[in-house]
């Protein structure tokens, strides 16, 4: 799969089912891969990667056929660039608050005369042993995703949507429910219902809207019309199966249960009890 063809399952309503990539091993990611996802997000905004191990990452998904996909630290082109030049099918930008911030990622990932990348795709193209197929075919393939977790974007969402190049959106409720002055209240009504604002105006224009969820509640946030759906992250599969192993062992010699937390949600909820 590449990403042309991400972006039509996604555009098709059929499950999307995708996870993050937050450790900075490469066996990490090859687990990843085998467990069966299509596609992968690795963090490249709040995490520890510099350019030689994100390199690593994107080649070792490629290798395993699965859509490498990074959330980059900034709306900028300069790092946008060298991340595609690395390999990755898709770029996912943090923070879009107006118009502008979606123009500017959108022209980052395409060359001229749609774009402004500059031409240097080493990697992208096997050493340039596949230049012909990458020239003809990363303009479709590209996927440029907008992280949508400002009010400000709420707000100017008519205006985001009608950038032409938008592939997808996905939302951010912890970041969005701090700038409405509701820090970490992801179910309180008032960033329910900015949500659901983002869904139905993305709906109408036929733009996907992704966010992650748990194996408990993606049902719900299907139902909502959320796809694609991140499924969790390496490190919470890795703490969730272990904690659930020990205390599978703690039970059968009648000790008590160890209690972890795994997500945003999780914290969240925990913040209110």
């Amino acid at each position: 799969m590449d990403g042309a063809e991400l972006k039509q399952e996604w555009l098709s309503g059929q499950p999307s089912f995708g996870a993050w990539i937050s450790l900075t091993d490469p066996a990490v990611t090859a687990v990843m891969c085998n467990a069966g996802y299509k596609w992968l997000m690795i963090d490249a905004e709040h995490l520890p990667y510099n350019a030689e191990t994100l390199r690593s990452l994107i080649a070792t998904m490629r290798s395993r056929d699965v859509v490498p996909l990074v959330r980059v630290r900034a709306n900028d082109e300069a790092i946008i660039k060298q991340v595609l030049d690395m390999g990755a099918e898709g770029i996912a930008v943090p923070m879009i608050r107006t118009a502008d911030d979606a123009r500017r990622a959108v022209m980052a990932c395409h060359y001229p005369p749609f774009g402004i990348r500059g031409c240097g795709p080493r990697d992208a193209s096997n050493f340039y042993q596949n230049i012909d197929h990458y020239r003809s075919t990363i303009e479709n393939r590209v996927v440029v995703i907008l992280w949508i977790e400002h009010i400000d974007a709420v707000n100017n969402l008519d205006e985001i949507l009608r950038v032409p190049g938008v592939d997808a959106l996905v939302l951010g409720p912890t970041d969005l429910s701090y700038s409405m002055g509701l820090p970490w209240q992801i179910t309180h009504p008032k960033v329910e219902q900015a949500i659901d604002t983002i869904i139905t105006k993305a709906r109408v224009v036929h733009i996907p809207v992704g966010h992650s969820a748990t194996t408990e509640n993606f049902e719900s946030w299907r139902a909502r019309g959320i796809n694609p759906i991140f499924l969790g992250s390496d490190y919470e599969f890795m703490l969730r199966d272990a904690n659930r192993f020990l205390n599978q062992a703690r039970r059968a010699v009648g000790l008590g249960q160890i209690t972890v937390t795994t997500s945003v949600v999780e914290a969240t909820v925990s913040e209110r009890s």
